[in-house]
């Protein structure tokens, strides 16, 4: 995948420093599912955050308040002197009222709460440390949330098809709009779940999020002749050039991609 990264074309090195390994790893899986980030180390308090900080040259921290030992606290003046260079963004789940105004005084650009959704803390990492070129990793996103009804695939179809029609991508739409309406019925019918899409438009790709509450994996089946249903992953796998999902705490998303092929592609025409 092309790299629009104004470093070079390197991702973002972050240092994520917490106690809690399983809170490391949903972050580690959210930075890394987005492609503009890549965790360079870990530490589990503020003292082997400050060791290995040099050595891993992070262009962010991303750091706990609440550890044993050395907390964020102590650990945030020594980070900004062995790492000028890298923007500290707690990540904490202390009131902000406080928490934050302290941090800030001590050198942290900002503050998130613990327990935000996983699909959102990149995008609100991105907004917060004013990371223009990730940004600029995907090239424009819309979303929708969609209640659990019978016509939310029809909402979804329409949605794409409006968005993709925005972004002069209506090349694509006869399998996005297939696709979405798959994912969006199973997030009602399997997951029994309300569904957020998301479409990005990437320099060489469409992607398209489908997020629901279940944290049960979405099954590839190939399903009878005489089945009405139970064709969907199947489609998805057959008309898109990547697929996926990625469990949550709080639920799971869905995706596919498929190549632009708009104006601006040389594959167009």
């Amino acid at each position: 995948m092309s790299s629009l990264f104004a470093n070079g074309g390197a991702p973002i090195r972050v240092l994520l420093v917490d106690d809690s390994a399983d809170l490391r790893l949903v972050v580690r899986r959210a930075l890394e599912r987005h492609g503009g980030f890549d965790v360079v180390a870990e530490a589990s308090d503020g003292a082997a955050a400050v060791e290995v900080a040099a050595s891993a040259a992070p262009d962010i921290v991303l750091l706990d308040l609440a550890m044993p030992g050395l907390d964020g606290f102590g650990a945030l003046p020594q980070l900004r002197a062995i790492v000028p260079d890298a923007k500290v963004v707690v990540l904490s789940g202390l009131p902000p009222r406080g928490a934050e105004r302290r941090a800030r005084s001590a050198g942290a650009v900002g503050f998130l709460e613990k327990g935000i959704p996983s699909r959102r803390l990149v995008d609100e990492l991105i907004a917060i440390a004013g990371l223009v070129e990730v940004a600029q990793f995907g090239l424009a996103e819309h979303r929708t949330h969609l209640q659990r009804d019978t016509n939310a695939p029809n909402a979804a179809r329409r949605f794409v098809e409006q968005t993709l029609d925005r972004w002069q991508c209506g090349s694509r739409l006869d399998d996005v709009r297939l696709l979405v309406s798959e994912l969006v019925t199973n997030a009602l019918v399997h997951a029994g779940s309300e569904a957020e899409v998301a479409v990005v438009l990437r320099s060489d790709a469409i992607r398209v999020e489908v997020a629901d509450d279940s944290t049960n994996p979405p099954v590839l089946r190939e399903a009878t002749p005489r089945e009405p249903g139970g064709r969907g992953l199947a489609l998805v796998e057959a008309l898109s050039t990547s697929w996926g999902f990625d469990i949550h705490d709080d639920g799971k998303v869905v995706w596919f991609e498929v190549p632009r092929l708009d104006a601006d592609d040389p594959r167009a025409g």
